[in-house]
């Protein structure tokens, strides 16, 4: 597969391959010949600023198609925790992502709500929405491919192929988000309200590392019981991992492999 090739492919284009014997499905989506960049927010639901940011993220997922395409993403972290509300959704390891993300920055401290465009911070809403077309109308050095089989009912077996041809190496992840979990607060800043989260992240990996040239990678996914399948998303993304810039990212629903 090459990126020649990518390039003619259609936006997260999506082919069913039937197997035989069985209900199973295999899912394909490959990358677009140009950047899809990762949209990181940092939020928390004990933080009375991070309504409206969860609200802009949803916002911009729906904005999503053929002409403008993201991987729009949230994180949520554990600073605030204390503050009189444990947010469940909320993981050092977010934390972590977000003190690398600012350390790259060169930012002297991390906050919420944070919405980062590619590995840069980005304060103003039309500024995001620029980085993304900007990134958009960019030749994409790295291409990806993912084939995911379902093989049990909270199991999934994904192939992830890079094509990298950037001229070093890169760093692949791998997240599972979840859509439309609607959660009443009992506490902190946000309490007695109803917050409603898009593209929360339920799991991120440990980096791959993406060597020059082709490569593919296996990958075993397991769906928490707590988890609705319906609303849930696998999503692939390749950074520099000096700047943490996107290289390439794609995203897909999986409700469709039940």
């Amino acid at each position: 597969m090459t990126l020649k090739w990518m390039a003619k492919s259609l936006l997260l284009a999506i082919c069913w391959i039937a197997v035989a014997g069985g209900t199973d499905q295999t899912l394909v989506v490959s990358s677009t010949g140009t950047i899809t960049p990762l949209v990181e927010l940092y939020t928390s639901e004990g933080c009375s600023s991070c309504p409206p940011a969860d609200r802009f993220l949803a916002e911009l997922g729906a904005h999503i198609g053929p002409d403008f395409h993201a991987v729009p993403l949230a994180f949520h972290v554990d600073y605030w925790n204390r503050l009189g509300w444990p947010d469940p959704f909320s993981r050092k390891q977010y934390t972590d992502r977000q003190r690398w993300i600012a350390h790259v920055n060169r930012q002297s401290s991390i906050y919420t709500p944070e919405l980062v465009v590619s590995g840069r911070e980005t304060r103003n809403g039309a500024q995001i929405y620029d980085r993304i077309r900007k990134h958009n109308a960019t030749t994409a050095k790295v291409g990806i491919q993912l084939q995911v089989e379902r093989n049990a009912l909270r199991r999934f077996h994904t192939e992830i192929v890079f094509d990298n041809a950037s001229g070093s190496t890169a760093e692949g992840y791998v997240a599972i988000y979840e859509n439309d979990i609607i959660r009443e607060i009992g506490g902190g800043e946000n309490r007695g309200a109803t917050l409603h989260h898009e593209f929360l992240v339920r799991y991120w990996s440990q980096p791959y590392t993406v060597n020059i040239g082709q490569s593919s990678t296996l990958v075993e996914l397991d769906i928490d019981p707590d988890w609705k399948i319906s609303s849930l998303g696998l999503a692939v993304v390749a950074i520099d991992p000096k700047t943490g810039t996107t290289l390439q990212a794609v995203r897909t629903p999986l409700y469709s492999l039940y």
